[in-house]
């Protein structure tokens, strides 16, 4: 057996079109598999119509447009058919086998899995039926569709322990096809160094992340005569990030905060290390890469240990929020800023620690997995992909 020379990539997020770790992951992933001599096709969701191609040595991006008649907005899923016949006209080559990662691909994913019998992993980054949802109709589509993704993978991969519990617990036949792959990180030179007293955040903007308990604890800071700044990057619904900014209103804070809103994650990664801490108050996390690349960037780190947060984040390398509450996220902020010798040590075995996660040691994981899933089924010739009959 040799190692797979061809890899398709499912992702509904891959850069410049990043919402959070999903998408950062991805796209890090990706470029590690490429760097091990692996050819890559990345099929992706694009911001506007027509389909845009992005070539590079051994990595073809292609973002399809989600709308008719690659995309059915009816049931999120994109259209084998029609990305089909896509993909003979350009006369793309056949996979080894498909890293999938997000929903919308689902039926891709398993119509290609029948017709060329190759194999799948899954990676799931969260479990759509955990998540808090007001839109309930969307939420039980998503569901039905991760259950059935889950059913026919080949290998389902999840970022941490935590996940694997859950994962086990809510779908009992996943038993036997399960493993933990660690997301990994860049490791950078540090940069210019900002006062403590400016804070980071950087993730969705959504009701898990703990973002109004973040608001409530800069209110406090403020109120016992504190000085403290709060850049938040992200974005989420116009109407929840509207609430978060009348919140920040209500408690007078809005000179204090500033909303950065989207950030290209080559930005992002550059601006971390020339603030003074990254703030993670979350109350749910499958792995919490925003906390590891923090670590990374030799940057203090305030976090809970929510989840798949607690892989990594302790006492040794943090100041650890006990709980996802104004006061104590409030209080733990304050601890970090009074011990600096402590938080300095803190920060220099942070970078010691993230140092150990690298994408190249996630790829040769999933490579290894590959090796298995083939040598256990029946592969595919060579050659290019025909129209189904």
């Amino acid at each position: 057996m040799r190692q797979p020379r061809r890899l398709w990539i499912l992702t509904n997020e891959y850069e410049p079109y990043i919402i959070g770790g999903l998408g950062t992951a991805v796209t890090n992933l990706t470029k590690a598999y490429v760097n091990s001599n692996i050819n890559v096709t990345v099929l992706s969701q694009g911001s506007h119509p027509p389909i845009r191609i992005t070539k590079r040595k051994r990595l073809s991006i292609v973002y399809f447009p989600a709308r008719a008649p690659y995309y059915s907005v009816k049931t999120r899923q994109f259209n084998p058919a029609a990305i089909e016949r896509w993909i003979v006209q350009q006369g793309y080559p056949k996979p080894d086998g498909i890293h999938i990662h997000s929903l919308q691909f689902v039926n891709v994913a398993t119509y290609y899995q029948s017709k060329l019998r190759i194999p799948i992993i899954y990676t799931s980054h969260s479990l759509v039926n955990l998540e808090k949802s007001t839109a309930s109709k969307r939420k039980r589509l998503r569901t039905n569709q991760q259950a059935l993704l889950l059913k026919k993978t080949n290998k389902i991969t999840v970022p941490s322990r935590s996940e694997l519990v859950k994962l086990k617990k809510l779908y009992p036949f996943v038993k036997g096809k399960t493993t933990i792959v660690s997301h990994g990180i860049v490791l950078r030179k540090s940069g210019a160094r900002a006062s403590r007293r400016h804070l980071l955040y950087v993730g969705r903007l959504v009701p898990l992340k703990g973002i109004e308990p973040l608001l409530n604890a800069i209110s406090k800071l403020k109120q016992s005569g504190n000085k403290v700044r709060l850049d938040l990057v992200g974005t989420g619904s116009r109407s929840y990030v509207n609430h978060l900014k009348a919140l920040a209103r209500k408690l007078g804070i809005s000179s204090e905060v500033r909303w950065l809103g989207f950030q290209s994650q080559s930005k992002v990664q550059k601006i971390y290390a020339t603030y003074g801490a990254v703030v993670m108050p979350s109350s749910q996390e499958s792995f919490g890469l925003v906390a590891l690349e923090a670590l990374a960037s030799g940057i203090p780190l305030v976090s809970t240990r929510a989840g798949g947060l607690a892989e990594f984040v302790n006492s040794s390398v943090a100041q650890t929020i006990p709980r996802a509450d104004s006061t104590a996220i409030a209080a733990s902020i304050k601890a970090m800023w009074s011990n600096k010798p402590l938080t300095d040590k803190r920060v220099a075995a942070g970078r010691r620690l993230a140092s150990k996660y690298q994408w190249p040691q996630a790829a040769n994981r999933y490579k290894k997995l590959f090796l298995q899933l083939q040598g256990s089924s029946t592969t595919v010739k060579r050659g290019r992909i025909n129209h189904a009959r």
